[in-house]
């Protein structure tokens, strides 16, 4: 209270600030002082309290000391949310494909946790010096230094525009359109061709290349060419007709995705609900 007159200049706009009567915040004042055995407020020009230099020192003190509770309850709150919250690091197109889209199914069953999602292309180990409890990549779970645990196991699917669907009858007919490429050699249309039993055609290493599979779907969707993806990326357009998958070839089980996490940590309640949820998702699809 002594601290908002001596930085007001006046125990009315103290008292406005605290949502207290003129009078109280006056009483408390003089009640200080009293204490204190020494002036603190003296009057300046315009009638406006200024500090004595007994009451500047203790204005500072005071100053310090709500500053360092405020520190102590910022900490205290970040703390409390971060109790609540499992940090999740995958790629934009897992994130935005499949896994955000299902968040609300985790927020419906955990409404006491929260989901904080980051991205990155590359693994980044979770962990306290990297601020994430636990990642989700495909690949073959061989990352040193974390624990990798199969979620699901993936097909990779020809999908494309419907209009541009309509003008492909067998594999071959690819050769006749703009094949979206991927920059992962592990997503190459050679594997594809060479499961449909076209063995390695030159066309299908030609075409545009992107380098995540978010950006293959919009591009495909927008009737740029034919993409080869994930399938689990795919449902949701494979869903509401934005895509369709011309052709029954597929990669089976090409990829696997896996849940990553520290070798040795203690998990929250949050982490321990977010990965058992999440298995349950994938549990059909292994």
């Amino acid at each position: 209270m002594f601290e908002a007159v001596a930085r007001l200049g006046s125990t009315v706009a103290a008292a406005k600030e605290l949502r207290l009567t003129h009078g109280a915040v006056s009483r408390r004042v003089r009640a200080l002082e009293d204490h204190l055995g020494t002036p603190l407020l003296a009057r300046g020009r315009g009638g406006r309290l200024v500090p004595t230099e007994a009451g500047m020192r203790f204005a500072e003190a005071a100053q310090q000391a709500l500053g360092t509770l405020a520190q102590a309850a910022e900490a205290t709150g970040r703390n409390e949310a971060r109790r609540r919250a499992v940090r999740i690091n995958t790629t934009s197109s897992f994130a935005s494909l499949w896994l955000i889209p299902k968040l609300n199914r985790f927020r419906a069953r955990h409404p006491a946790f929260e989901a904080w999602v980051s991205e990155s292309q590359t693994l980044i180990e979770p962990g306290p010096l990297t601020d994430v409890d636990v990642a989700i990549r495909s690949g073959k779970g061989a990352w040193p230094a974390v624990k990798a645990e199969r979620l699901m196991d993936d097909a990779v699917i020809a999908v494309c525009a419907p209009k541009l669907a309509a003008r492909l009858r067998r594999p071959v007919d690819l050769a006749k359109v703009t094949l979206l490429q991927d920059e992962d050699p592990a997503l190459s249309w050679h594997h594809w061709t060479e499961a449909a039993g076209l063995g390695h055609p030159d066309w299908a290493s030609r075409g545009p290349r992107l380098s995540a599979a978010v950006f293959l779907l919009q591009a495909a969707k927008a009737g740029d060419g034919v993409a080869l993806v994930p399938a689990c990326l795919a449902e949701g357009h494979l869903a509401n007709g934005g895509l369709v998958a011309p052709f029954d070839v597929k990669l089976d089980a090409a990829l696997s995705y896996w849940l990553v996490r520290p070798q040795r940590a203690l998990s929250s309640p949050a982490v321990r609900a977010f990965c058992a949820w999440l298995r349950m998702e994938t549990r059909t699809r292994t």
